[in-house]
């Protein structure tokens, strides 16, 4: 599948040997359908390399591998001409892809539960005496929680 080529900028041409001085692509995107949008964001994500771990939106990453799967799943669907043994295995990529999501999601959903009780225990602290605070504070730390 080849990607759509962008239109021509607006304004008319530059004079010779001079480039264009222009950040703002004029491409309407929503004549696109999902399998060229995903081709096109798998180009740019090629061209923009991730510098870092930490720079990853996890998330963000799993939904696209799933939009991605789940395509390929329609077109392999779609062909009859497809040998069940592919059929199955595009299944099971999209399962295994939702599967991740389902974890993550449950990993962030303890990760939130764990910072409210964490900032409601921290108010209860703050009004409880100064015995009480110092003696939880103590065991926190023989726990190794302030470190």
């Amino acid at each position: 599948m080849a990607l759509p080529t962008l239109p021509p900028r607006s304004g008319g041409a530059e004079p010779p040997g001079k480039a264009a001085k222009t950040h703002h692509l004029q491409f309407d995107l929503s004549r696109l359908g999902q399998e060229e949008l995903l081709a096109l964001r798998a180009d740019i994500d090629q061209r923009l390399p991730v510098r870092a771990l930490r720079d990853l939106d996890l998330e963000h990453e799993l939904v696209i591998q799933l939009l991605t799967v789940q395509q390929l799943q329609r077109d392999v669907l779609s062909d009859d001409e497809v040998p069940a043994n592919q059929r199955a295995q595009t299944a099971n990529s999209v399962a295994a892809v939702l599967q991740q999501l389902a974890q993550l999601q449950s990993k962030v959903h303890t990760s939130e539960r764990l910072k409210r009780l964490e900032a409601n225990l921290v108010q209860a602290l703050k009004e409880a005496p100064l015995e009480v605070q110092r003696a939880w504070l103590d065991g926190y730390e023989q726990m190794g929680g302030a470190q």
